[in-house]
Formats: structure tokens, sequence, C-alpha cells
């Protein structure tokens, strides 16, 4: 059974109650990729780290509140602590020029999901190649804002409403469900982000 044709990790009931629309859950997925971003910024130890008000335009909305919120960050953290683990994945992106980056993170958004195949890993993926183009940005915030509202914009037009039948963000705490199998699937989007700049380098 692939990925796209599992069952929601939720009980369906709930998440018809919760009533989320597709701007519901692409707002939330703006809060939480500028928290990721914020929050690796600070793991890995990064001088003049933006604060997350500065990481998007004042009066930007964040959406409904996610019950769940310090778990579905905690999921997020684990998924991009095992990216961090694929050392070609590094390579890669460490090579990527500073001034093709929005370019480059376009055409890996589209690489990650171009099988039609959605897991949370490779959702993460996006937010994790998202950070390391940001972390590079530092002391440009208009061009942090530019990559994360490229990837909110991709999200919306591709993700969302796999995230959505799935019964929102709160559902990709089933990460934890099968570890080494999940751990797998991270891996596995990792190779994905890679697969997808090898074939940035022969279109650029």
């Amino acid at each position: 059974m692939t990925s796209k044709e599992q069952r929601p990790f939720f009980n369906s009931d709930i998440a018809h109650n919760r009533e989320l629309s597709n701007e519901d859950v692409t707002n939330q997925g703006r809060y939480l990729l500028n928290q990721f971003i914020y929050d690796r910024m600070q793991k890995d130890g990064l001088e003049d780290v933006p604060g997350m008000d500065q990481l998007q335009e004042p009066g930007t909305p964040t959406g409904p509140p996610m019950e769940h919120l310090r778990e579905i960050g905690h999921a997020l953290k684990c998924i991009g602590d095992d990216l961090d683990k694929d050392q070609q994945l590094q390579e890669l992106i460490s090579k990527v020029k500073p001034d093709e980056e929005r370019n480059v993170l376009l055409r890996v958004a589209k690489s990650i999901f171009d099988d039609g195949i959605f897991t949370w890993g490779r959702v993460v993926a996006l937010f994790y190649f998202a950070y390391k183009v940001c972390a590079k940005a530092l002391n440009r915030i208009p061009l942090i804002r530019g990559i994360i509202n490229l990837i909110v914009d991709f999200m919306r037009d591709n993700v969302v409403q796999w995230i959505k039948d799935r019964g929102g963000w709160e559902a990709i705490r089933e990460y934890f469900g099968t570890t080494n199998r999940q751990l797998g699937l991270v891996l596995g989007s990792g190779a994905v982000v890679c697969i997808g700049l090898y074939l940035y380098k022969n279109w650029a």
C-alpha cells in the first residue's frame, strides 16, 4: 500500500468536525514552517538569528490554533534531525549557489512530489530544504520571507489537500507509529531531494 493510499491516522469524524479549510491548513503550515526554520537556526547555533516575528510580514494569518502544537513541533524536529544524518543531502545543499536558491527551491519542491506519492517525510523534507536555503540569507530578511512565501504557495497548490485529507497537521504524530519504517521513509525523502538537486544541475 503506497502512502497516498493510506487511511487517515485520525478518526475522520474528528477531522470533519474541525471543518478546516484549505486556507486554514495553509496558514497553519506557514506558522509551522516559520517555527521549524527558527528552531533549527537556534539548534544549529547560527548567529544573528531573526525573530519569529521577522520571518513574515506583520498581520500574516497563522490559522486556527492546533491542539497538539508541541507534539507536532516535536515530530517536525525528529524528522529534521533524521535528515541531518543524510550526508549526501548535506553535501549537495552546500553546493547550491546563493543567487540560484529560489529557482532551485521551486524545482526541488516539484521534484519531491513528482511521482504523486505523499509522506510526512517528504513534507518535512520540503521544510528542511527551505531552512537550509534561509540559513544562507540570515541578514536578508526580505529574501527569507520570499523563500517562505514561495514554499507556502507551493504547499497550498500541491500538498495541503493531502494534509487536510489525513486530518490536518495533527496527523503528523503518526510519524511515531512505526519508528524503523518511518525512518526509512524520511531518509528516502532525503534521497528524493538529492535527485531533485541532480535534476536541477541537468536543467540549468
